[in-house]
């Protein structure tokens, strides 16, 4: 793994840790029924009581912190043994990641009529991871 790539990952690593971080608040929030600080208003709270917010009877901070926990142990494990496998989940993972909160936010937008701040930021968080994802394979090691 080049130095860049490396710099990358372990920027994934970071942004995923944040996003476990975000997820397990919102998550505890949608399991106990209780409110949350919402930056959009009362958005957060809509999200949280619309059924769209549980697909397949899951709350969706529990699909972003499986998610993140993946982006986080395979970004770390890549950073002890560079297989490209590990690359390859990485990079799974997040392209599920970026259709997941497409899907999502365009739901909270045009179904829900409420966006949660910390969904929102979510999925800006996984896009990021994505692009620093796709920006990283573009450096091969020199051999």
């Amino acid at each position: 793994m080049t130095d860049t790539q490396k710099k990358y990952n372990r920027i994934v690593f970071i942004l995923s840790l944040l996003g476990i971080l975000m997820a397990i608040y919102v998550l505890q929030s949608f399991l106990r029924q209780s409110s949350i600080v919402c930056l959009t208003g009362g958005g957060c709270e809509a999200v949280q009581k619309s059924n769209v917010s549980y697909p397949f009877g899951i709350p969706v901070p529990a699909f972003g912190l499986a998610g993140y926990a993946l982006l986080a142990t395979f970004s770390l494990l890549r950073t002890f043994e560079d297989k490209k496998a590990y690359s390859s989940i990485i990079l799974g993972v997040s392209i599920f990641g970026i259709c997941f909160v497409t899907w999502f936010t365009f739901m909270e937008i045009f179904v829900i009529k409420g966006i949660c701040s910390w969904c929102l930021l979510s999925a800006v968080n996984m896009y990021i991871v994505f692009a620093l994802t796709m920006i990283g394979r573009r450096f091969k090691p020199s051999e």
